[in-house]
């Protein structure tokens, strides 16, 4: 008998693949029909391109990293400790046992590269999903046209996002245009994520071809925020999801959600540990350029995570004290390169937040001597005030988009000095009393001038510019110091202070139709200016604070009298009326009273005032 016919295994493929055609015909026609019914779409495109992603269920891969407390690290060297002492052994009857069971143990380990149950993801009776779900994206002709004006020059999305590979989306297109394997669900909304932005840029080119750009930015658009609300995305642990979920991020600090940024950040966080990107033995074994995609993903997350740690009082999800990856290299692109430069320099400024968190604002911190405090800060501005001397010496020349770059730079120090009024707020002080010291003032005083003035050199009409201030240093930077300054208006009565106030809301007023959330922002800082105005102008209020002239600072209390008996005989000598607070005899200042109690109470963090709960009129 010869061998089988090689017809016996083809024909069963080519049935399954002339149904295939079929019932992809079939959906195009039933596509159509109801397009033609319905007529969905408001202007005339080109076909869309259908793809259908994998199906196979999340799973989290044999490799992914264990530390050496683990079982099955335990297990290799317990193994190699076996294998020694086999070697060692005396020679006698048992060595047939003993070289028996060494192969047995052996062979258990290398099992372990095998896929387990125990390392899926979804639950055994999840309901499987019937068809691989199919995605439509912009057709290939536009695609080809999106790479070539890319190729020529940088999109911004790679530039402000630091992505060392200016290639990533080329090549992302490719795979998923021209497949030559199954493409993965993380790859799909890379992609598209990649999309959103560029065709949102190529958008105000102007011109006949970018009219169509709106749709299929909108298109991209609803495939990347479906893909990042995937159950896969968030659970399994590949490169491609956890850029995806850096991208969403951005995009989500850049709609001001800092909720659903933080949510992004802590899974891509998880996801990072699980692959063990924050240890360097593991991502030095990749090949060079995907360990820098990989350390680049890292950081990226670590920087955005200590920000809002920081602005939201979470604890970070990023353990500094079990971090040893390196950081990533800038780019051998001239034109890349410095934007590089500075993501990294922003990336050592988040280590300095983590530490300031850690040390100063976390349950254990808060337990330290007042000696031990007062010395971390001073130890941490010194560290701030270095940082920020080297920041503002990076050198941009040659980079693309330069002007975008020196605004980042130049504008720097509004976000500089808010970091410092919180470092400052963490000195402590008495019990039921609001104290800022001189040095708070001052940073944070510094602070809003700087950004009234970064504000007055950008032009209202240069959406871009304007954009790039916002979406840099506003939604990353707490505004705290506008409170502590509205808090020195009304203990010192300071007409100054209330110039400065209406001028950071009048730029303030200027940005609130970028999102919702800074036009709440505006809101509350209203509120907070007519009162100081109110209270400042009155010539019946009593004095409301005490100013300490051995260090400059301003104290008074939040429940009326002298907190404690610190102003000595109930602070009548120091001219205080028996209840000097802001509570004085006013239902409304109790109340505001309250509020800066627990804004500016003892070792209060106080983060960004669009976090809080209160809510203002016009």
């Amino acid at each position: 008998m010869g061998p089988p016919s090689l017809a016996i295994y083809y024909y069963p493929k080519r049935e399954k693949h002339f149904s295939l055609i079929h019932e992809s015909l079939r959906e195009i026609k039933e596509r159509l029909g109801k397009l033609d019914t319905n007529q969905v779409a408001s202007i005339s495109l080109p076909d869309l391109c259908i793809v259908a992603t994998e199906t196979e269920s999340p799973f989290v891969p044999e490799t992914a990293f264990q530390s050496e407390t683990s079982f099955d690290s335990h297990s290799v060297q317990a193994s190699v400790t076996a294998e020694f002492s086999a070697a060692e052994a005396v020679h006698n009857d048992l060595d047939q046992e003993i070289h028996a069971s060494l192969t047995a143990l052996k062979s258990l380990l290398r099992g372990q590269g095998t896929p387990s149950p125990s390392n899926n993801l979804s639950f055994p009776r999840a309901v499987a999903k019937s068809n691989a779900p199919k995605v439509e994206l912009p057709p290939m002709n536009v695609i080809i046209e999106v790479l070539k004006k890319a190729s020529a020059q940088i999109p911004l999305v790679i530039l402000h996002s630091g992505l060392r590979d200016d290639s990533l989306l080329e090549e992302l297109c490719k795979k998923i245009y021209f497949p030559t394997k199954q493409v993965s669900k993380g790859e799909i909304t890379l992609m598209n994520g990649l999309l959103f932005y560029v065709f949102g840029e190529y958008c105000m080119e102007g011109g006949p071809a970018s009219s169509r750009y709106p749709t299929y930015a909108k298109l991209c658009e609803k495939n990347f925020v479906a893909g990042l609300q995937d159950y896969d995305c968030l659970v399994t642990p590949t490169l491609e999801n956890i850029q995806s979920l850096l991208l969403g991020a951005l995009k989500a600090q850049e709609d001001s959600r800092p909720a659903l940024c933080w949510t992004f950040v802590s899974t891509g966080a998880r996801l990072c540990q699980i692959l063990g990107y924050h240890r360097e033995a593991v991502i030095s074994r990749d090949p060079p350029k995907l360990a820098e995609a990989k350390r680049h993903v890292f950081w990226m997350l670590y920087m955005i995570d200590k920000t809002l740690s920081l602005n939201l009082g979470h604890t970070s999800n990023f353990p500094s004290h079990d971090i040893d990856v390196e950081m990533y290299s800038p780019s051998e692109n001239p034109q890349v390169a410095p934007w590089n430069r500075v993501m990294i320099a922003f990336a050592e400024f988040s280590k300095l937040q983590g530490r300031l968190y850690d040390e100063l604002y976390s349950v254990r911190a808060r337990r330290e001597k007042d000696e031990v405090r007062s010395r971390t800060i001073e130890e941490l501005v010194a560290f701030f005030y270095a940082w920020h001397v080297d920041f503002k010496q990076i050198n941009t020349a040659g980079a693309q988009c330069r002007s975008d770059l020196d605004i980042i730079i130049g504008s720097s120090d509004f976000i500089f000095y808010s970091v410092l009024t919180i470092l400052y707020g963490a000195q402590t002080s008495p019990a039921a009393a609001i104290r800022i010291s001189s040095q708070r003032y001052e940073v944070a005083r510094l602070s809003l001038e700087c950004h009234v003035q970064n504000w007055t050199k950008l032009s209202p009409n240069d959406i871009s510019k304007c954009g790039i201030y916002s979406d840099w240093l506003i939604d990353y930077a707490s505004f705290t110091p506008f409170l502590v300054v509205f808090t020195h208006a009304i203990a010192a009565h300071s007409p100054t202070d209330v110039s400065l106030l209406s001028q950071t809301l009048t730029t303030l007023e200027s940005m609130r139709s970028r999102s919702e959330t800074h036009t709440k922002l505006c809101q509350k800082c209203r509120v907070f200016l007519r009162f100081a105005k109110a209270f400042v102008s009155s010539q019946q209020q009593p004095p409301s604070g005490f100013q300490n002239e051995e260090d400059g600072s301003f104290i008074f209390s939040t429940t009326g009298g002298d907190p404690g008996g610190y102003f000595g005989d109930g602070g009548t000598d120091l001219g205080f009326p028996p209840s000097y607070g802001l509570g004085a005899g006013n239902g409304d200042l109790e109340s505001m009273s309250a509020f800066l109690g627990s804004c500016f109470g003892e070792n209060s963090m106080m983060g960004g005032i669009w976090n809080t709960g209160f809510q203002g009129g016009p």
